[in-house]
């Protein structure tokens, strides 16, 4: 039997629109990642400076290639900045996420293990309360502590059926689609 095609390299396709914060923790994630061979691309939809701020430093602390898509705020032009984002992007496989999902540390490497052409993956996010989600530090996403049942306990989560999305790996827990994966091959810009 023929080993199945892997990715060379998968471009992960972030959405932004002001909030470095949030980005700030989602790169953090990525910086964690046990697979570690892929490129960011940061489709941002005319944040301000602080934005772009926090992507350089993010480049220069964690040594990972991120590439930054900007364009004028003009209103909501989400789906215009990803197709910009798709055309600058290097690698031939598209993960696409948002600014504000942190990725736990199995992630990418799930997703990239689980890639057949013609096939599209989906994954899931385990939404946390605003407090909860602001409480994350970087510590915690670096460890991997917050992708645990006991940062939920601890943050006064009771237990739940969604409690299962935490063990789940991001391409099984599919019922809420926060994360898509594609074979760049497949897209056709026009326009």
């Amino acid at each position: 039997m023929a080993k199945p095609l892997r990715p060379a390299l998968p471009s992960i396709i972030l959405s932004t629109y002001n909030q470095p914060a949030w980005l700030e923790k989602v790169l953090w994630g990525y910086s964690a990642q046990d697979y570690k061979s892929f490129e960011i691309v940061i489709a941002d939809d005319g944040s301000e400076t602080p934005t772009r701020q926090t992507i350089d430093r993010m480049r220069e602390e964690t040594g990972m290639t991120i590439r930054h898509v900007w364009h004028p705020d003009n209103g909501f032009q989400k789906c215009a900045i990803m197709n910009k984002a798709i055309l600058a992007a290097t690698g031939d496989y598209l993960i696409f996420s948002d600014g504000d999902c942190i990725p736990r540390n199995d992630f990418v490497g799930h997703h990239v293990s689980n890639a057949t052409p013609g096939r599209f993956l989906s994954g899931g996010y385990y939404k946390l309360p605003m407090d909860l989600s602001q409480a994350i530090t970087v510590d915690d996403i670096v460890s991997g502590d917050a992708f645990t049942i006991g940062f939920l306990r601890r943050g006064g989560i009771r237990p739940s059926r969604r409690d299962s999305r935490i063990w789940c790996t991001s391409v099984q827990c599919s019922d809420d689609h926060q994360s898509h994966l594609e074979w760049k091959q497949f897209f056709r810009m026009d326009g």
